[in-house]
Formats: structure tokens, C-alpha cells, sequence
């Protein structure tokens, strides 16, 4: 038997992977939420709004970066050659580096600003201890770079057993100094520090407990023109992705003060969970198995890419119309009196799961190697969020500012079903036929909620 014919068969590793992302994500969410809700109980709120600021901001910098460095292993022919990969390294090393000076710029002009008197006394921007958070988070950006591209290899092979091991001891050894360090200073600095170990953990795991041949520093010229040729596009898109996942907390920084946007942050948390675990899914065990039918069996695409939609949809389609219903009662049950302002905000933003689905098709773009193509969607989300949002916040206060930041993903509809179309991945009965899963969910939610309200769990609407 060669060793072609002993790989296990795609339909075999995407199941596997796919059991060990879902059920790696699945605790990892699980282990957010009760961090979450053990240090909600140690801190106030207003440190949250300043964490989430400046952890959008270190975001920011890593996609105003992107090359696509993963994707680029993931799809490329190249993906296992050596040369290729020391290379990705070496690129990946001297853009954590250039993150993390341009997160020390960062906190430096948002000092000097506040000084100067140009933030406003109600925004985010102005709390004196962010420029110094930012600062030591600028860390990230060079550890981040030093992780191994065995990471990517991984993905590639859809071999997540390790790599879901990895992330999940990383994230619990940060919660550990969370909130030991809480236990001693209730300061934001607890987030700092276990923010800071997590990643240097992951760091040092991705070079020792993956196989394969250690990274070391090199550098082809042949290697890079094909990630700059690949990674320009993703560049593109990673800026305007940025804006449009993390626009709405920026928009709200500025807009109102930190107990707001730390309650918005927390609605964001529990709706984003759902999302996250879609999307851990999507580019973690659908991309690589889209990008190996479209290298081997470009027909084959639009099959693959319906299966891996209707668990998707059914997930997030029910979640939607559930949280809608009855998401006031996460909080309610969950947090302490202090968050209850976040209760209403899950209700409101559960209608940006609808879209989540769709970005199944964004994943199929790349595996054809036109990721340019993802650049007109996400603008068009962007747009909209950065030209209704304010405008909508002084017109009809922070639920107006809310329902757009909800919404804004639905406008890039449209094109997202003409790009469906164009590449023969549009099927109509498999539109049609999960549409009623909203219905279901908010009956549901509204089961849920009867009952609560018999047994006299939860108070706010």
C-alpha cells in the first residue's frame, strides 16, 4: 500500500477535525464564559470597555498587516515545501515586530491626545490608563510572530487534535493568572497579565508538541512573491474586515463612555460566542477541505460547500431567532445587577448571527484563489456601519447605534448571492429550505421565556 492510498479519506478528516474543533471551541466558550463571569464579579465594568479598546486596537494593527500568511500555507502548492514555510516565517516574525512598534506609536499619540485635550470627557479614549495598557499589549505583537508554522500545517492537513490541545491549555493558563492575579489587584491589569502568558504558552507549544522540522530564519525571493501575490488581496480585505468586525466598539468608544461600551462588550461576548464557534469551524476544518476539492475536484465545490452549510445553518438560524426572544435572560441568570444594561443589546444584536452562514462563501472564494473578490462584500459593510451608526446614535440614542451594528452585515447580501451564482455554488432549495429556522428559534425563545417568568427567573426586557 503507498502512501497516497493510506491518507485517510477527506470525508474522514474533515469529521475528525471537525469533532476536535466543535468540541474544542465548544469548551473554549465554555471556559470564556465562566472567566467571563468569575472576573466580572472581581472588576467593574468601565475596565472592560478599556480592555476591549485596546485589544480593537492591537486587532486592528495585526489585519492592517495581514498577508494571509495561514491561508497562504493552507492553499498554497507549495504548503509543505521548507523553503516556503521558513520564509512565511521570516515574514511573520518582522511584521510581529513592526505590530508591536506601531501599538507603542499607538498608545504614545493617544497620550499625547489626551493631554491635549482632544478627547472628550464622556469617551473611552480619555481614561488615563489606556495608553499604558496598550502599551505593554503591544507585546503580542512580536510573540505572536514567533509562533511555528507547524500551526498552519496542521490546519492544512486538518490534523486539530494538538492544535485544539494547544489553544485551550494556552487559554486556561491564562484565565489561571486572571484571576489569581485579580485575587491580589483588582486593577485591569489582571487582563493584561493573562493575556500576555496565553500567548507566550501557545508561542512555545507550536514549536514542541507539533511534529515536524523547526522554523528557521530564511529567505526566497521566489517564496515571498507568491505570499505578497496571494496576500495583497487578503491585505485588502483584512483592513476593511477590520473595520467592519470591530468598527462598532471603535464607533462606541468615541460615542460614549466605558460602563457602556463594557456592557456593550459583554452582549458582544455572549452573541460572538455563537458566531466564533461557526467561524472557528468554517476556517478551521471547512477552508482546508474546500481548498483540497477545488486543487483536486473543482465540480465537486458546490457539493462540499452545502454539506458544510446546513449544520451552520441550523445553528445559527435557531440561535438567532432564540436570542432575539429570549436572550435578555443570558444576562439576567448570568451577571450581577451591574450588567443588566447588557441584556437588551443580546436581543438586538442576535440578527447579525443570519449572516454568519455566508461566510462559508468568502472561504470558497479563496479556496478558488480569488480572495480580491471578498474586498467589494466587506466594504459594503463597512460602509454602512460607519456612515449609519453615528448618525443613528444622535438620532435615536444607543439602541439606534445598536440595531445598525446588528444589521450592517445583512447589506452585503446581495452581492455575496451574486458571487454564489457567478462560481455555481447557488443551490435554491438549500436557500429556502432552512428559512423558517428563525421562526422556530423565536418560538422557542418564547417558550423559554414563559417559563422563566413562571418560575421567576430573570426581570429585565
Amino acid at each position: 500500500m503507498n502512501a497516497e492510498s493510506a491518507k485517510p479519506t477527506l470525508r474522514s478528516r474533515v469529521l475528525k477535525a471537525g469533532a476536535w474543533v466543535m468540541g474544542g471551541h465548544v469548551l473554549s466558550q465554555l471556559l470564556r464564559l465562566a472567566s467571563n463571569l468569575i472576573m466580572t464579579r472581581m472588576l467593574v465594568p468601565e475596565m472592560f470597555g478599556i480592555m476591549a479598546v485596546a485589544n480593537i486596537l492591537i486587532v486592528g494593527l495585526v489585519l492592517l498587516s495581514d498577508l494571509g500568511l495561514q491561508q497562504n500555507i493552507i492553499q498554497s502548492r507549495r504548503g509543505n515545501d521548507p523553503v516556503f514555510l521558513n520564509t512565511v516565517w521570516t515574514v511573520q516574525i518582522l511584521r510581529g515586530a513592526l505590530i508591536s512598534m506601531f501599538a507603542l506609536g499607538a498608545a504614545y499619540g493617544i497620550y499625547l491626545m489626551d493631554v491635549a485635550g482632544w478627547w472628550s470627557e464622556q469617551s473611552v479614549y480619555a481614561e488615563p490608563i489606556l495608553p499604558y495598557v496598550l502599551a505593554v499589549l503591544a507585546a503580542n505583537g512580536l510573540i505572536n510572530g514567533l509562533e511555528s508554522t507547524k500551526l498552519a500545517i496542521a490546519n492544512r492537513e486538518l490534523a486539530m487534535g494538538r492544535v485544539t490541545r494547544i489553544e485551550l491549555i494556552s487559554q486556561l493558563a491564562a484565565i489561571v493568572v486572571m484571576i489569581l492575579w485579580a485575587s491580589l489587584d483588582r486593577s485591569i491589569w489582571a487582563l493584561v497579565a493573562g493575556a500576555l502568558f496565553g500567548s507566550v504558552l501557545k508561542m512555545v507549544m507550536s514549536h514542541w508538541m507539533l511534529p515536524g522540522e523547526h522554523n528557521r530564519l530564511h529567505w526566497d525571493w521566489e517564496a515571498f512573491w507568491e505570499i505578497f501575490h496571494f496576500g495583497k488581496w487578503i491585505f485588502l480585505s483584512s483592513i476593511l474586515g477590520f473595520l467592519a468586525t470591530n468598527g462598532d466598539r471603535l464607533i462606541l468608544g468615541a460615542l460614549t463612555d466605558a460602563t457602556n461600551l463594557g456592557l456593550y462588550t459583554i452582549a458582544f461576548f455572549l452573541v460572538g460566542s455563537l458566531r466564533e464557534i461557526a467561524s472557528k469551524l468554517i476556517h478551521d476544518v471547512a477552508f482546508p477541505a474546500l481548498s483540497e476539492v477545488a486543487r483536486e475536484n473543482r465540480e465537486r465545490l458546490k457539493t462540499t460547500y452545502y454539506r458544510f452549510r446546513l449544520p451552520v445553518d441550523v445553528a445559527t438560524l435557531l440561535a438567532a431567532g432564540m436570542l432575539f426572544s429570549a436572550g435578555h435572560l443570558l444576562v439576567d441568570v448570568l451577571y450581577d445587577d451591574r450588567y443588566l444594561g447588557a441584556a437588551h443589546m443580546v436581543q438586538i444584536l442576535s440578527i447579525a448571527l443570519f449572516e454568519t452562514r455566508y461566510v462559508l462563501v468568502s472561504q470558497c472564494l479563496m479556496a478558488l484563489g480569488k480572495p480580491k473578490l471578498l474586498a467589494p462584500v466587506i466594504s459594503i459593510h463597512v460602509v454602512v456601519l460607519f456612515g449609519l451608526m453615528p448618525p443613528a446614535f444622535y438620532m435615536w440614542g444607543l439602541d439606534g447605534a445598536l440595531w445598525v451594528a446588528g444589521g450592517s452585515v445583512l447589506f452585503s447580501l446581495p452581492l455575496t448571492f451574486y458571487y454564489k451564482y457567478k462560481f455555481g455554488l447557488f443551490d435554491l432549495w438549500n436557500e429556502l429550505k432552512v428559512l423558517p429556522l428563525p421562526l422556530v428559534g423565536y418560538l422557542i425563545g418564547l417558550g423559554i421565556s414563559a417559563v422563566a417568568s413562571l418560575i421567576g427567573l430573570g426581570t429585565a426586557q
